[in-house]
């Protein structure tokens, strides 16, 4: 059995994802970036180099002490953890079904018990309007695109990735809707509300007089300023900085995700619809949608109020 470098195992393992896995290219680099950070920490503590490092020189101990750092050390989250944990049990799985490595050092360890089924964090009504008055009234020639990329967020649930890589060609305007690969490469169907294609269409003008940089920033629908598809680092920057801007309570913990939550949110208090709901955010499991299934805190008032005396 070939003991091959860890660098060619890994261009060999998201080769894979792609060509037979069928996963989307931010998805990939979200599991390069994972694996790198692990050469650099095998670097780190263990002296090893990163050019010369062979897949049979790691072992179970140094993988746990790598995700336990994650949380020690680094003071990241549970669900961070785990993600890296996924990432190279995929990553040794990969080795293992394709004869590279006899074992699996990942097998063993378990995930950390995340509050997966806790409530999620949204906007009010009230925020969402103070949030997009902010965007309004903000003095800047990313106004319209801003506002588009909120809107397609609150009206469509999307996830960032999903809004970075949105083509202009996705959105059908005769259908009212746009189509597009989602996560784990499966094809998704949104509605676009009205208030969406309108702000596409204010924006669209804006983006006309960007000169894309290449190939792929010529089909992107949201461009930067220098001429490229826009980023997920970009979007995240700048719904924080609205959030700050409109005042809003805890802003630096409003992100993207915190958008598609606020959509669902919305969208099922209206209409009580677990399984369109499913649909529209893309979920496999219907059991990942019922989180939204919680009331507002206004509601559980007015409910108890409603008891009779005793």
């Amino acid at each position: 059995m070939k003991n091959i470098k860890y660098k060619q195992a890994v261009q060999s393992f998201l080769k894979y994802l792609i060509a037979e896995r069928g996963y989307s290219e931010l998805t990939v680099k979200e599991y390069e970036l994972d694996l790198k950070l692990f050469a650099r920490y095998l670097k780190r503590e263990f002296n090893y180099s990163e050019e010369n490092l062979t897949i049979d020189e790691i072992n179970e101990f140094q993988i746990s002490e790598f995700l336990g750092d994650i949380i020690l050390v680094k003071d990241n989250s549970a669900a961070t953890r785990n993600r890296k944990l996924y990432s190279l049990r995929s990553f040794f799985k990969f080795l293992k079904k394709k004869g590279f490595r006899e074992t699996n050092p990942v097998e063993s360890i378990e995930p950390t018990k995340t509050k997966l089924k806790s409530e999620p964090v949204y906007l009010s009504y009230k925020e969402i309007k103070e949030y997009l008055k902010a965007i309004k009234s903000y003095d800047s020639k990313n106004r319209n695109r801003d506002l588009a990329i909120i809107k397609t967020f609150l009206y469509c649930g999307l996830r960032i990735s999903e809004l970075v890589s949105l083509n202009i060609n996705d959105i059908n305007y005769q259908d009212q809707s746009i189509k597009f690969y989602g996560k784990g490469n499966k094809e998704r169907y949104v509605p676009l509300h009205k208030e969406v294609i309108d702000a596409i269409k204010n924006y669209l003008p804006d983006r006309k007089q960007i000169t894309p940089n290449n190939t792929d920033a010529k089909k992107a629908l949201f461009l930067s300023n220098r001429g490229n598809r826009i980023s997920t680092r970009t979007v995240q920057k700048m719904v924080k900085k609205y959030a700050k801007k409109a005042g809003i309570k805890n802003a630096e913990s409003i992100t993207p995700h915190k958008l598609r939550h606020t959509f669902a949110s919305m969208l099922y208090q209206r209409t009580k619809d677990l399984r369109v709901l499913q649909e529209l955010l893309g979920h496999s499991d219907i059991s990942t949608t019922q989180i939204y299934t919680h009331t507002d805190k206004e509601q559980r008032k007015h409910a108890v109020q409603q008891m009779p005396e005793l």
